[in-house]
């Protein structure tokens, strides 16, 4: 089956993003549409034969009264002789009459209320073969008026008499209906999305690294299937990540006895100086490899978040390079911001690029700022960047980029690692891009972190 895709992407446009949306819209969708077919037939079948119906018992009684006032009148009785008994009659079947004299030989508009009264008017042309006219009368009457001989006849009608009131009534309970419906059928859904929301909130937590609390699995059967599964791949995944850390962690440690005793039996050796020197510096630099990673696994493993004060440590930070000599520039927003970030997680990661900036770009510029839901603090420098092809490489364990880093300033390729692994336990991300130049040519990089801020992800929940 064709479908026209530019067609079906401008309809999801206006489709609501929610599931309780989309959910009431489905459910009211059928509803309106159904409600609008009966309507249809209602006035189509039930409006429209009550309506003749009641038009034709009052042409009847159009016909009667005129035939009643006819008939006095031909067996010779006065005008209002006649008009009277007539009234008498009209009176009984709730009409009015009334005779306007001195008008001879007038003549009624022929035609006029057809349109505004179309079914009553074609009743009475079929009952009455004199001509006549209906117009709007006072106090909700209709009035039929005749030409005669001797002046202008008129019969008031009630209204109420050619209009159905019970379809009135139909409306109003089928409004009603609706919105009763409506409001039971909103509660039942909001009882039935809040498990998935729930779910949804659950699930975001666990993805920015915060403890999910407070979270069981309930619903219908397929939600709690769901959280089951939550549940049960959130404990996996955090006994996968804590082994791992703690084999790492136990595995750096025990590797630094069997180096100990490599360095003393080097020292204790016979060997040249020469090799001893060589030896020994491949020693220290697999040790300070080791240290670094054993401090990274002991230090943020077991974090847990706090309230920081983002702008205040970012400004802290810098004050401290620069009572150390460093070429450091910062840019702040004005206002205060708290977050719930791990923050000796979030200060490591960035001392590790703003060392990599000083080191390899001479000097380092901060710059933060509040972009909708999102927090982003950007490193920059003036090296000579970083190529395009080894950006993702630059983020591997003890990865160093000869092409454009210097290998003798030092490190030894975790500081991006390091920093991506603590950023995406936070629910962020971290990205490196080349700053260019007016004409053309790489004049730094630059390190853009993200950090969601904890209340968008309560008013997503």
């Amino acid at each position: 089956m064709h479908v026209n895709l530019p067609y079906a992407r401008r309809l999801k446009a206006f489709m609501p993003k929610s599931l309780f949306a989309r959910a009431m819209l489905i459910m009211l969708v059928p509803m309106v549409v159904l409600q609008f077919v009966v309507l249809i037939v209602f006035y189509e079948r039930h409006w429209d034969s009550v309506v003749r119906n009641l038009a034709f018992a009052t042409s009847l009684d159009v016909d009667l009264l005129l035939g009643e006032y006819e008939r006095r009148r031909e067996e010779g009785e006065s005008p209002e002789a006649a008009l009277s008994h007539s009234k008498r009659l009209a009176h009984t079947i709730n009409m009015r009459m009334k005779l306007e004299q001195g008008s001879s030989g007038a003549v009624v508009e022929s035609g006029r209320g057809r349109d505004e009264f179309k079914v009553l008017y074609e009743q009475i042309e079929r009952t009455v073969s004199q001509p006549f006219m209906i117009t709007r009368g006072d106090n909700d009457f209709i009035r039929v008026t005749f030409a005669l001989e001797e002046g202008m006849l008129r019969i008031s009608v009630p209204r109420k008499r050619v209009a159905s009131s019970t379809t009135y009534l139909f409306v109003i309970w089928m409004v009603a209906s609706s919105l009763l419906l409506t409001v039971i059928a909103t509660l039942f859904l909001r009882s039935q999305i809040r498990p998935i929301v729930q779910l949804a909130r659950a699930a975001e937590q666990f993805g920015l690294g915060r403890e999910v609390e407070r979270f069981s699995p309930r619903g219908a059967s397929e939600v709690r299937r769901a959280g089951r599964a939550f549940v049960v791949m959130a404990e996996r995944i955090s006994r996968q990540v804590q082994s791992r850390t703690e084999m790492l962690a136990g595995i750096s440690h025990d590797l630094r006895t069997p180096l100990t005793r490599m360095m003393l039996e080097i020292e204790m050796s016979s060997m040249d100086e020469k090799s001893k020197t060589s030896l020994s510096a491949d020693i220290k630099e697999m040790r300070h490899m080791i240290d670094e990673y054993l401090s990274f696994a002991r230090a943020e493993a077991d974090e847990q978040l706090s309230q920081v004060d983002v702008p205040a440590e970012l400004h802290a930070m810098v004050e401290n390079y620069r009572r150390s000599g460093a070429e450091i520039s910062l840019t702040l927003p004005q206002k205060r911001l708290l977050m719930q970030v791990r923050r000796q997680a979030l200060l490591r990661s960035l001392q590790n690029v703003i060392d990599n900036a000083l080191r390899y770009g001479k000097c380092a510029h901060l710059r933060a700022e509040e972009i909708a839901a999102n927090y982003v603090i950007e490193i920059s420098d003036e090296g000579s960047g970083i190529p395009e092809a080894f950006m993702a490489e630059a983020f591997k364990p003890f990865t160093r980029l000869e092409n454009s880093r210097n290998s003798k300033t030092g490190g030894v390729g975790l500081g991006l690692a390091i920093a991506r692994d603590n950023i995406q336990r936070m629910g962020g991300e971290i990205t490196l891009s080349n700053i260019i130049s007016d004409v053309g040519a790489v004049c730094g990089l630059r390190v853009r972190i993200t950090i969601p801020r904890a209340e968008h992800m309560q008013q997503m929940s």
